[in-house]
């Protein structure tokens, strides 16, 4: 029943976009009135290093929690020299990986966007410093000039948005020529090839592609317990199936697709050129 229901919400959101971003929205206010430990500042999958180097990069002992989260975004900022830039990250959810950016990569100035007021407000109460803060606003309709950033981050969000086509207007819009943009999502496997021809038809140069989810289905692996776990002591009964879903654990739908390659996940580093 459970993957029938995953189903016919999929279908919902490919011929309704404007459903798939505001049941996401209500998910995403869901989540954060249940699960509301201060130290919870990440909603991704995760990426685990597939050569067994489970200690690089080298983190604070306080960050090791959320080490596989952080290399999901790591595993981009890495590409390119971010010290002294001026950084976007569209979609920074809880702030966990804009706050580790800034901290291991120190751009001169790191702006998050997102379009819950209730994750803007956590953020800038819990992880704002000198250099760092969050505003509320539209990966579609950006609130900035354009040539803003230096680089733009974007780490599992776009499956959320209405069109993936606006949101990439306004990547090159507030990009500054010569500027990154690093992109990581999960797409059904039949959807990469459109969101490729999107990317490239953008204008944005691609330097760099690739396909991880070999590395996003190994960090949900070693993550399992600990969602589990923290699931079942946050969230009421009723929605349990639900978070655990959205969670991507071993028992939920999506895990299930990444594992027989009905869902892919990619990323990519792309150039604005100069």
């Amino acid at each position: 029943m459970t993957t029938i229901l995953i189903r016919l919400y999929s279908k919902l959101c490919s011929w309704f976009p404007g459903f798939r971003k505001i049941s996401r929205k209500l998910m995403y206010h869901a989540m954060g009135r249940f699960l509301k430990q201060d130290e919870w500042t990440y909603m991704n999958y995760g990426y685990a290093n597939l050569d067994g180097s489970k200690n690089l990069p080298v983190l604070d002992k306080t960050d090791e929690r959320n080490r596989l989260s952080y290399q999901l975004y790591n595993h981009l900022a890495a590409e390119i020299e971010l010290e002294d830039k001026e950084v976007l990250e569209v979609g920074s959810g809880r702030g966990g990986g804009a706050s580790m950016i800034k901290k291991y990569h120190k751009p001169e100035k790191l702006v998050g966007l997102d379009f819950s007021g209730a994750a803007v407000k956590f953020c800038n109460r819990n992880l704002s410093t000198r250099g760092l803060a969050f505003i509320e606003g539209d990966a579609e309709n950006m609130p900035f000039s354009p040539g803003s950033f230096d680089a733009i981050i974007n780490v599992e969000s776009s499956h959320c948005y209405c069109s993936m086509n606006c949101f990439l207007n306004e990547v090159i819009k507030v990009l500054r020529p010569g500027g990154h943009f690093l992109f990581t999502d999960f797409r059904e496997t039949k959807e990469i090839e459109e969101l490729e021809r999107l990317i490239s038809a953008s204008g944005l140069e691609v330097l760099k592609k690739r396909d991880i989810t070999p590395n996003v289905i190994k960090a949900l692996d070693e993550d399992d317990d600990r969602r589990m776990k923290s699931i079942s002591q946050n969230v009421p009964k009723p929605f349990l199936k639900q978070f655990r879903e959205f969670a991507g654990v071993k028992e939920s739908v999506v895990y299930r697709r990444f594992q027989n390659g009905e869902l892919k996940y990619v990323s990519f580093i792309t150039r604005k050129p100069p």
